[in-house]
């Protein structure tokens, strides 16, 4: 695969808010999305086209995994594991690891493994556009909406949008109608399965 194919593939993963690794058999980085470059930090990065992870506990659990891509046969289906690579000032960064079987057609050749990664210390951007074409929010409403998946309080959100808390509970009240859910709880779950 060329370069230029496996950067159409990252930008398509960036796209739908897929951070992405794409590493080879061997355990070599092939590629690396623009928005997984974004998570690297001191404690998790690419150092020459090999994986850097410093906490010692995650860096065996990354090994051991990069074993189990050298160790995969022909006849095996692609797995998905997961792993967190724990940072020592900062939340973990979650690994989802898609392994694949050397016979397996759904990749690229040389590709044996796809890690897509959350960063649990990135907020969640949720469209507004994507809230009023999904669910008949106003902007106003969907505003609110986003701001409650980033985790702020009513009061917060009143205070941000220049309006009362009753006014803010009373459009939190036409977000439920209108996404049918009951619960705050509820409702930040649904919108954070929103990309």
């Amino acid at each position: 695969m060329t370069l230029k194919e496996y950067s159409s593939v990252l930008i398509a993963l960036d796209l739908i808010n897929h951070p992405a690794i794409l590493l080879d058999r061997d355990g070599a980085v092939l590629a690396v999305s623009g928005k997984a470059s974004k998570v690297f930090d001191s404690e998790f990065s690419v150092r020459g086209r090999r994986l850097y992870v410093a906490d010692g506990q995650s860096r065996t659990k990354l090994e051991a995994l990069l074993d189990r891509a050298r160790l995969v046969s022909d006849k095996q289906v692609p797995s998905v594991s997961h792993l967190a690579v724990n940072r020592a000032s900062r939340r973990p960064i979650v690994v989802e690891a898609i392994l694949r079987s050397s016979g397996s057609s759904s990749l690229p050749c040389d590709v044996s493994l796809v890690l897509l990664l959350t960063d649990l210390d990135e907020m969640p951007v949720i469209s507004r556009a994507s809230l009023m074409e999904v669910f008949g929010l106003t902007p106003v409403q969907a505003q609110l909406a986003s701001l409650l998946a980033k985790g702020k309080s009513v009061e917060e959100i009143a205070r941000e949008m220049n309006i009362s808390p009753g006014t803010a509970r009373n459009h939190l009240k036409a977000v439920f109608l209108r996404t049918a859910t009951r619960r705050q709880g509820e409702l930040v779950s649904l919108l954070s399965r929103l990309r």
